[in-house]
């Protein structure tokens, strides 16, 4: 029986909440590189901004040319476990072990000690992520049809994924990095990082192993297993993929919107703590508020979904980040007013975290719907290399961002051996974070114009699905 007839029925809610799972811990170790590798290896570990930023761009550079290898791997893999849930399984257990590695440098080596340690657990952290994520975002489209059934699933997967953000650059901000006699500023505290290491290492085991045995009965086989996988039809799904106009412009939309994501996890916490001068506690309330907002509109964002449809729910999300980007400009130029009252950042974050809320989880049902324009026109369903190229576009903009504001920081003269920073570099990171962010909303609100598809329009495709499976 076909894995679209295997899957129409609704799904119950321990399923959707178990698949979603995973992403918790996912989003737990991988926000954890995000919001503090950069300011871990230059703040803490004293590296040069441009060596640390060139480091982490071409781990990215090699995690998102995984990506769609490896999606290309589970469309194609003959497992008793499965297609997704073997590498959801191994990925789980990878990704825990390697990222206590990357956390436990010491401060006392040598640079080009540090400068290899830092280099070998990046890239095995990021190909073993591959390995789990791919699979897992793909096993996603593959447990329903229905239209806006698949947005419900993103919603609930986004949820646990916002959380754990929330957890790592909120809460965790006020449970470990405190202040201590040696330490005032607790985010300078080595053992911080270390403590958070084991934490999000252990939440990675278990969410990773719920997904696993929520989700293994409705684990599916490759279509055609193939002994050899061919580059050629590899490159040729690939370049399918960017052929199809509707997918190709979320590939590219989402690439402008992570392009956002990827300037506030490299520059946001120094913005926080040395443009506007805020403490841990401070930078926890602020960030906490902007991920309660994303997490509590999720259902919201659902609804007007399912309401105004996909794509004019994503155009209206970029519209309000748009103007959360503004605000956070207004507030670099009040700077000195806002470092006496942070509560003014507190509102830019109810904007930022409500706009940016559905802009994590419609491009991803919106993707599922694609798929099933692939299986219309050619009679296959290439799930993993979908997400695979979502995953690389994605992670291209996080890597061009690093790439370049490494070298930034240096180029404003960011000094992390002080706690003061002359003027023009509070003003300069300030000003990067807002107007960097700004300009990736706008254009991202460009490309989502080219979107055609509907939720009528995708109907009518499974129709013909279904009719030419019944000629058969």
């Amino acid at each position: 029986m076909d894995q679209m007839q295997l899957n129409s029925k609704p799904l119950k809610l321990s399923t959707i909440v178990g698949y979603g799972a995973g992403n918790f811990g996912y989003g737990f170790v991988t926000q954890m590189i995000t919001s503090y590798l950069v300011f871990y290896a230059t703040a803490v570990l004293l590296l040069p901004g441009s060596l640390i930023g060139l480091v982490v761009s071409l781990s990215i550079v090699w995690d998102a040319i995984s990506d769609p290898v490896m999606g290309y791997i589970s469309d194609n893999t003959h497992s008793k476990f499965g297609k997704r849930h073997l590498y959801i399984l191994s990925g789980t257990f990878l990704i825990a072990l390697t990222n206590i590695m990357l956390w436990h440098v010491k401060i006392d080596i040598a640079v080009w000690i540090k400068f290899i340690w830092i280099f070998s657990s990046v890239f095995l952290i990021k190909t073993f992520v591959t390995v789990f994520i791919t699979p897992y975002a793909a096993l996603g489209a593959e447990l329903s049809t229905d239209y806006n059934e698949r947005s419900k699933i993103q919603a609930v997967k986004t949820i646990f994924f916002l959380t754990a953000l929330i957890i790592v650059t909120a809460v965790c901000m006020f449970v470990f990095f405190r202040p201590t006699p040696e330490y005032e500023l607790g985010q300078l505290n080595p053992q911080a990082y270390k403590n958070i290491a084991y934490t999000s290492s252990l939440v990675m085991l278990l969410t990773g192993l719920w997904t696993y045995f929520s989700t293994k009965s409705y684990k599916t086989e490759a279509v055609v297993y193939q002994d050899k996988l061919a580059l050629s039809e590899f490159v040729g799904q690939i370049r399918y993929s960017l052929k199809c106009n509707d997918f190709r412009q979320i590939f590219i939309g989402y690439l402008f919107t992570n392009l956002a994501s990827a300037i506030i996890g490299v520059v946001g916490l120094h913005t926080f703590t040395y443009t506007f001068y805020m403490n841990n506690y401070k930078i926890g309330i602020v960030l906490g508020t902007q991920f309660l907002v994303c997490i509590f509109a999720q259902p919201i964002w659902v609804k007007i979904a399912r309401k105004i449809d996909k794509k004019a729910a994503v155009k209206l999300g970029l519209m309000i980040s748009i103007v959360g980007c503004m605000m956070l400009f207004v507030l670099v130029l009040l700077r000195r007013q806002v470092m006496v009252h942070y509560e003014y950042m507190i509102v830019y974050a109810i904007v930022i975290g409500f706009g940016t809320s559905g802009l994590f989880s419609l491009p991803l049902s919106m993707v599922a719907d694609t798929v099933d324009q692939q299986e219309l026109e050619t009679g296959e369903r290439s799930e993993g290399i979908y997400y695979g190229m979502l995953n690389f576009g994605y992670k291209m903009s996080q890597s061009i961002a690093i790439l370049i504001l490494g070298f930034v920081l240096d180029m404003i003269q960011f000094n992390p051996n002080i706690n003061i920073q002359n003027d023009f570099t509070s003003m300069a990171l300030g000003a990067v974070l807002s107007i960097g962010s700004l300009l990736s909303f706008v254009l991202a609100n460009k490309v989502y114009s080219s979107y055609n598809l509907n939720e009528e329009k995708v109907e009518a495709i499974q129709r013909q699905i279904q009719l030419k499976r019944v000629s058969k």
